[in-house]
């Protein structure tokens, strides 16, 4: 049913080669996911003959470690039993503080075949997890990460001109570098300051070619892990991950972390629990602006965050791309409309003005 679409994906997006290692999993959060990965398996298998796939139970909560059955997959039996052995296993799943450096080096000692390219298409997200990190940071495997993702998409945002996505993505990620601070202030109400100083940006360009790159497909952003203790203001919130909300919600920051939410709307108290299960979840964890101009869903933050003239703040888990927040919860909000100024010692720039994208 989406056999070029597919083809398309793991040719132009991830250069898949006839002599490479692929795996491709989902979760069974939604039948439409399941119903998809034996399409994926069959394209993979007209390119390369190494292909493993998974489905696994939903984790239901963003950035939550993969189970132990795809690290098995992943990297095998004799790493994975090294590790729980050790009880290294379990402090990772549960987002616990480990010595990365010594499960880097078993891993790199035990594990077998890790595969060079993975599609990630689990409907919570993989891509803020120590089990990617280490994938392309250390194997560099070349890691497509898709949650929420929804087959219509093949027609829209991934049906672009992906050399433009790519520099555009890039220009920005090298300007967001160089800042130092960031303004943000949209018609629904927000207004955040926060700062970016010494963090590098990373520019989502939805062309994994090179060793240890990765990103979203859908791809389309330029994104920075702003400094954790210093975000000030307001974050109005439209949409959840998949809804548009009956009403707004508004988060309150102070040095980095939301203190209050004010609203009354059922996604609110789902928010507060995770803050009390999960203090660390409070903090202010990326700044993002999109870059495809064919992303139009607004209530699917997958595609939403990539939507060119917007940008999005996340709370919860950065530790995989540049700052120091650790925690089983990553969450992003997309702000339409914004104007966005961003600035360094002795110099600002105006990026967005109410939504449209100024000169780089």
């Amino acid at each position: 049913m989406f056999e070029r679409e597919i083809l398309n994906l793991l040719k132009v997006n991830l250069n898949l080669k006839d002599n490479e290692r692929i795996l491709i999993f989902t979760d069974t959060e939604k039948e439409y996911l399941k119903e998809l990965l034996p399409e994926f398996r069959e394209v993979a298998l007209r390119i390369t003959p190494h292909v493993k796939s998974m489905c696994y139970a939903s984790l239901k909560v963003h950035g939550t470690e993969p189970p132990q059955e795809l690290w098995k997959l992943t990297f095998g039996e004799e790493a994975v039993k090294e590790l729980s052995e050790r009880g290294l296993l379990k402090r990772i799943l549960l987002k616990e503080s480990f010595p990365e450096e010594e499960v880097i080096g078993l891993l790199k000692e035990k594990a077998r075949e890790v595969p060079q390219v993975v599609v990630a298409f689990p409907y919570f997200s993989t891509t803020h997890t120590f089990y990617r990190k280490v994938l392309t940071d250390t194997f560099g495997t070349r890691y497509a990460s898709m949650p929420l993702f929804d087959p219509s998409m093949f027609k829209g945002p991934m049906d672009v001109e992906w050399d433009y996505v790519a520099k555009l993505s890039e220009d920005i990620a090298h300007l967001l570098t160089e800042g130092e601070w960031v303004h943000v202030v949209a018609p629904s109400g927000t207004d955040m300051e926060f700062l970016i100083k010494g963090r590098r940006a990373i520019g989502d360009t939805g062309l994994f070619h090179n060793p240890g790159e990765f990103g979203n497909l859908p791809a389309g952003e330029a994104f920075v892990a702003p400094d954790e203790r210093e975000a000030y203001g307001k974050l109005v919130v439209e949409y959840a991950p998949d809804r548009k909300l009956e009403r707004s919600i508004t988060f309150r920051f102070k040095e980095g972390a939301v203190e209050m939410i004010e609203g009354f709307e059922d996604y609110r108290y789902f928010i507060e629990d995770v803050f009390k299960k999960m203090p660390a979840a409070r903090y202010i964890a990326e700044f993002g602006v999109g870059t495809n101009p064919k992303a139009k869903r607004p209530d699917n933050v997958l595609e939403a965050e990539k939507i060119l003239g917007t940008v999005h703040i996340a709370i919860g888990d950065n530790h995989t791309f540049g700052g120091t927040n650790k925690v089983s919860f990553h969450t992003d909000y997309v702000v339409f409309q914004p104007t966005v100024v961003i600035g360094g010692k002795g110099w600002e720039k105006k990026l967005l003005e109410r939504g449209r994208l100024r000169r780089i």
